[in-house]
């Protein structure tokens, strides 16, 4: 579907695209939606630019009037960018937003809070429209009168004259804004009409039409311009420069703009080659044993090391291609914390570290509401009110912490708050008054187990239910996409001291490192993210509990099951075993093997039509044997099943 603007101002051209032919009509449409993306993409990053400088503001850092500069530029290229694709709503609420920034930086007036709310109001709209047109394709029926008439009534406030401007009697001023190219300047072309209320309707027509056609521009020379406007970073004055300077300047892009698709598919090919790699890799070895002092095989051993070497770094530099700094997830939440203190009442100050960390895209875009829910969660249910913290001798700002780092083949992200802590008695009697389990298992389970319960569908320590929480599904929702991701998440958390939720997960998808394990001959790889530790365990040393095997590890017992008794090939009566503990979200097993082959890197295919209990997906060894890639926590849940033989 096409913008409306362009079905509004440039009606002969739409007309003409119904006659062109269908291979014109297409490449017109995937222009118009690459400007688009444009767009979004350019909007988003500014978006995040205007929170930091409100923030800025509102902590009194820095110069105020510089800031106010910066904020009119950055409000000013999104009402142009959005106006130039018909984006209405947009393009009004930027426009009001700017006029008060511009009265502010014309006048020198002092940032107030009702100043500051108000702009951060509009900047929260304007991040809902944005996302709507990234979704949809347009603004949806989403209103922004509150935000419209709240930055009016501080504009007349400011001004002590009614808005909007008097007018003489019986006209109206009209004013036509022409593009601004690198050698010209705005020209204000103004002109006298009747005013509606002194016109008839015949000549107020006319003039409608009349208007209409003045401002149609040439739909080509229009795109060319607004596309190099959404480009330009800044908004600068141009001024004619002697010819001499203009050919000593030489202007080059440090980044270009690739569809997501040609990148899965440089991965896909990636992956492919590391397959064959390993193949490769494989037969080296017997060939030098079968011809030992071969110059050729030598040689080929030689091409094969080097290979080796450069399709890692391919595969590395590939990855990179859809890695982002975690900052663009990060960026989001100071205005998502500045609303939830707000809303509870509480003061929250909100500290990032590692910003620089890179994630996988689309990692980072599934990971932003988990993190949303812990966030709520710090504020609403961690962090106290001031008076409350200045009686248990903090400071009356509350703390929360977000933090990305990466340890090994993983990216951990973790929220921390200084607030309260998590009570486990509090979690207990919840979880007994919902009927979530009974007193005697209560009575038996250990405190990390008794925490972990904040993960259970429909639990919610609140006593009543609001529009943010109290319906039990925060945790849910963020233990569920951590299973979806393999990630693993653990709680530390001390009562009056603080929470910290840690969440450990894959650099990126698609290419995994494993480890190759085998049960009865039979080999499995289980994902190296997933491995906590490895060590040896004899039979005798394992206890049964209901039927069920558990090891102590760490002064807890842990269920532990054969591999291949859940996967269907039987058992195995071994005097010594190898004990892998694993863990996504928050379970933890033990898988016992009959042996550790090696690690491998590895490309997970799903398999098609095909679903069963404990399997994620399969590939091909380096031998060339297809082997099934396990799946730890569809494990851990058949683990809870009581008619299921684990060893």
């Amino acid at each position: 579907m096409l913008p409306k603007f362009y079905l509004k101002s440039h009606k002969d051209n739409i007309i003409n695209i119904y006659f062109m032919e269908e291979k014109e009509q297409q490449e017109f449409e995937e222009t118009l939606k690459e400007y688009v993306s444009q767009y979004i993409a350019e909007a988003r990053d500014i978006i995040s630019k205007i929170e930091e400088e409100l923030f800025a503001i509102e902590k009194k850092e820095g110069d105020e009037a510089e800031h106010v500069r910066v904020l009119f530029r950055y409000w000013h290229t999104v009402k142009g960018a959005a106006g130039f694709l018909g984006f209405e709503k947009t393009v009004e609420l930027s426009h009001k937003t700017e006029n008060l920034i511009a009265k502010i930086r014309d006048e020198n007036i002092p940032i107030t809070e009702d100043i500051i709310n108000a702009i951060f109001d509009s900047l929260e709209k304007l991040k809902i429209l944005t996302e709507n047109i990234a979704l949809a394709g347009n603004e949806g029926d989403i209103e922004i009168t509150d935000e419209v008439r709240k930055i009016q009534n501080i504009v007349v406030k400011l001004s002590g004259i009614p808005e909007p401007e008097a007018k003489e009697e019986g006209t109206e001023k009209v004013k036509v804004e022409k593009e601004e190219t690198p050698v010209t300047k705005k020209v204000e072309i103004e002109k006298t009409i009747p005013s509606e209320a002194a016109k008839p309707p015949e000549k107020a027509k006319e003039l409608k039409e009349e208007d209409e056609k003045v401002s149609k521009v040439d739909l080509k020379e229009g795109i060319q311009r607004k596309v190099d406007k959404i480009e330009r970073k800044e908004e600068k004055e141009v001024t004619r420069e002697p010819e001499a300077d203009k050919k000593k300047k030489k202007f080059t892009y440090d980044t270009i703009r690739v569809a997501t698709q040609k990148i899965e598919e440089a991965m896909a090919l990636t992956e492919e080659l590391i397959l064959e790699r390993n193949f490769l890799l494989s037969i080296l070895p017997k060939l030098e044993e079968r011809y030992p002092r071969d110059e050729y095989v030598a040689r080929l051993s030689e091409i094969g090391a080097n290979m080796d070497k450069i399709i890692s770094m391919l595969r590395f530099s590939v990855m990179k291609m859809r890695m982002v700094p975690i900052k663009t997830l990060f960026s989001k939440f100071p205005g998502t914390v500045r609303n939830l203190a707000k809303h509870f009442g509480k003061r929250v100050e909100l500290i990032t570290e590692g910003e620089e960390t890179e994630l996988d895209r689309s990692i980072v875009d599934e990971i932003e509401e988990p993190v949303i829910h812990l966030i709520r969660n710090a504020i609403d249910h961690g962090i106290e009110n001031p008076e409350r913290r200045v009686v248990a001798g903090k400071s009356p700002e509350g703390r929360v912490y977000l933090r990305a780092y990466y340890e090994g083949d993983n990216v951990v992200i973790e929220v921390e708050d200084d607030g309260q802590g998590i009570d486990p008695e509090r979690i207990k009697a919840k979880a007994v008054e919902r009927g979530l389990l009974t007193e005697d298992q209560a009575l038996s389970m250990s405190q990390k187990d008794i925490i972990n319960l904040i993960f259970t569908p429909g639990f919610s320590s609140k006593d009543e239910v609001t529009e943010l929480s109290g319906r039990g599904v925060g945790m849910d929702v963020v233990r569920n996409k951590i299973v979806e991701l393999k990630g693993t998440i653990d709680i530390e958390t001390e009562v009056g001291i603080g929470t910290k939720i840690v969440m450990k997960l894959p650099l990126t998808v698609g290419i995994m490192n494993t480890l190759k394990v085998s049960c009865q001959g039979t080999h499995f790889f289980i994902p190296l993210s997933s491995v906590i530790e490895i060590t040896r365990i004899e039979r005798k040393d394992l206890r049964f509990a209901s039927g069920q095997a558990v090891a102590n590890w760490r002064n807890s017992m842990l269920p532990v099951v054969y591999l291949g008794k859940v996967l269907g090939i039987g058992g195995n009566n071994l005097d010594m075993y190898h004990l892998i503990i694993s863990g996504v979200a928050e379970k933890r097993i033990g898988m016992l093997v009959d042996s550790v082959i090696s690690s491998e890197e590895i490309a997970v295919k799903t398999i098609s039509g095909i679903k069963s209990p404990g399997i994620a997906g399969a590939t091909i060894s380096a031998e060339g044997e297809p082997v099934l890639v396990i799946d730890i926590y569809s494990i851990s849940k058949m683990l809870e099943s009581s008619n299921i033989k684990t060893f």
